[in-house]
């Protein structure tokens, strides 16, 4: 657990993810101007497409845009870097000229540009401006990176606007100044959510092996609330007394369960002696039948002959032991008392079968012949089988590392995806 924390903490702010927007600023066909500027490719020094900028006299000129900048606040207040560039073509003249003494003077020198970019809150109030101004030694194009750092902050969404000055120093007619093309604003920030769920993990980390949950202060016995005491009798008053306080409604009593009444213990002993006297009244089969067939033969002595040469014209094994039918097989008591309860059940006249009576000789019947649960053997616990060991309640079972493992991507995408819409 501990090179874990220690890994965490070491690798937090480097396994963070940094990311990069794209420009923010449009192409310089889309940019304001302001003192003496042209593109139109029709004045002196200037070719149709580019972007110039005029002499000393005219003051020089700026091309200006504004921009939102792609951030959450969250992200803003965390610290950014701003990096901002621009191409510029730099006059022939500048690579052979010297250093301006003034922007003004009477004899041509180095031009001069500014780039400046400043960066305001929702009250359109300057909270950064980062200005550059360069002196152009040479001669074609050059480009011109710059990077500036915002640091942590308490800022909330933020706009900002760039501006690019040129001018041709010491020079009084036509537009060589600086020729501005390419320009680019981009924001180095780091991902706050990914940043966001490594902090929390290694809070987490911190709070279970170094600060353990402190123990549950001790039970304090409950102090015995007071008995209620009556209120003072009102004051008496000369003219009319005050009419009496509704008493509260007394607390509702909860009714015993009733025990059986007698009578219902009556119908069930009747009911018993009932399936009772129908197990005496069943006949008893007796072990052979050979008495009751002697009487009917008896009563038909013109059949006997019949009879007689029916026997002879039998095979042997028809008078043999074995023909005679076996006697049945007794009864158990179980099914006397279900012979019975079905005769007692049956006796019940459709019209009464649903009076207290007959529901309770029902109950009876049921409870009588159901089958009996056997219960079978408990079974004996081996003691000491089941070490005696339990889980701590010290820390949380969940994975934070494997949790952000799994989903720290998912999250990560969806929170760029946002982002996205948000800077459309």
């Amino acid at each position: 657990m501990r090179w874990i924390l220690a890994l965490l903490l070491f690798c937090s702010t480097a396994a963070a993810e940094t990311l990069t927007t794209d420009n923010v600023v449009p192409s310089m066909s889309q940019f304001s101007t302001s003192g003496s500027t042209t593109s139109a490719g029709s004045a002196r020094g200037c070719s149709s497409g580019e972007f110039c900028t005029g002499n000393a006299t005219a003051g020089g000129g700026t091309y200006t845009s504004s921009f939102d900048v792609p951030l959450t606040e969250a992200e803003v207040q965390r610290g950014f870097t701003l990096d901002s560039s621009v191409t510029v073509d730099s006059h022939p003249s500048n690579a052979v000229l010297a250093t301006c003494t003034s922007i003004t003077q009477g004899s041509d020198c180095r031009d001069i540009f500014r780039l400046t970019v400043s960066l305001f809150d929702n009250e359109s109030t300057v909270v950064e401006k980062f200005e550059r101004e360069v002196e152009l030694d040479f001669s074609g194009l050059r480009t011109f990176s710059f990077e500036d750092t915002v640091a942590e902050n308490s800022f909330s969404v933020l706009t900002g606007e760039l501006e690019l000055f040129g001018v041709d120093a010491g020079f009084h007619s036509g537009f060589f100044g600086p020729k501005f093309s390419d320009p680019s604003i981009t924001f180095t920030y780091q991902d706050i959510v990914e940043q966001q769920i490594l902090d929390q993990i290694a809070r987490h980390e911190v709070q279970v092996a170094v600060a353990p949950p402190p123990a549950p202060p001790p039970l304090e016995p409950m102090a015995p609330s007071p008995s209620p005491q009556a209120p003072p009798p009102p004051p008496m008053q000369a003219s009319i007394a005050p009419p009496p306080a509704p008493e509260a409604p007394p607390p509702p009593t909860i009714q015993p369960v009733a025990a059986p009444q007698p009578e219902q213990r009556r119908e069930e002993a009747q009911a018993e002696a009932e399936i009772e006297a129908e197990m005496e009244a069943a006949p008893r089969p007796e072990p052979q039948e050979r008495a009751s067939e002697e009487p009917q033969r008896q009563e038909q002595p013109e059949e006997q002959p019949v009879a007689e040469a029916a026997e002879q014209e039998q095979p042997e094994t028809d008078s043999s032991p074995q023909a005679e039918t076996p006697a049945p097989k007794p009864k158990t008591r179980q099914e006397k008392v279900k012979a019975a309860a079905q005769k007692v059940v049956k006796k019940i006249a459709p019209s009464q079968r649903y009076n207290t009576a007959s529901q309770t000789t029902t109950l009876v019947v049921m409870n009588m012949i159901g089958a009996k649960i056997a219960t079978g053997p408990a079974l004996q616990d081996t003691q000491g089988f089941f070490p005696k060991e339990s889980l701590t309640d010290n820390r949380s079972l969940s994975n934070p590392l494997q949790d952000y493992q799994v989903f720290g991507a998912s999250n990560a995408a969806h929170e760029a995806f946002l982002g996205l819409e948000w800077r459309k």
